[in-house]
């Protein structure tokens, strides 16, 4: 199981890029979190249903746990200018055993943006920052994500950051879906 050095919630570091914040979730970001998540657009590609209002409470606190467990987690996305809560970005371990065999236990990629914010490069700005933190805590920092085959937005976004296809592997009650992995070595 691939980990970094523990961190404290005050030691969740803040990324900052021109347009955004990423940063720390805090129990302010339930609500826009839990309207994104009820709008059929956004969970599309992310397990085609909404979440109840108990499991992104968890979600929130497992985004802030991440970091006291493994030394990396999920950020909150802040829009820079306004303030607004724009979606989630970052990475978490998995266990997977939807999928077999299961993935390796490395750090998993994942965003998600509220619909508004869609076709303006800011999940690719915010990935990029994700991305780069990550490479400077461990150069060969590996990661992996999953992306369904008609998520042609995400698809570009990991490769512009760095993921490869490595191929498709059977998911769920999918057929199957899209691994793709970066820096990937004995872990």
């Amino acid at each position: 199981m691939y980990t970094l050095p523990r961190r404290s919630v005050d030691q969740i570091p803040v990324l900052t890029t021109e347009r955004l914040i990423l940063r720390a979730s805090s129990a302010d970001d339930y609500d826009p979190c839990f309207a994104m998540w009820q709008d059929p657009t956004y969970y599309r590609f992310i397990g085609n249903k909404p979440r109840s209002s108990g499991e992104i409470w968890a979600q929130i606190q497992n985004n802030i746990g991440s970091w006291g467990l493994f030394g990396f987690g999920y950020w909150t996305i802040e829009h820079r200018d306004t303030g607004s809560f724009v979606g989630e970005a970052g990475f978490k371990l998995s266990r997977r055993t939807e999928i077999s065999p299961p993935l390796p236990m490395i750090p998993e990629a994942g965003w998600g943006i509220a619909p508004a914010f869609w076709g303006k490069g800011i999940v690719r700005e915010a990935m990029t920052a994700a991305v780069k933190w990550a490479d400077a805590q461990d150069a060969a920092f590996p990661a992996q994500c999953i992306i369904d085959d008609d998520n042609i937005a995400s698809r570009r976004v990991a490769e512009a950051v760095g993921f490869r296809l490595k191929g498709a592997v059977p998911y769920g009650e999918a057929a199957h879906i899209n691994l793709f992995q970066r820096n990937i070595r004995d872990v």
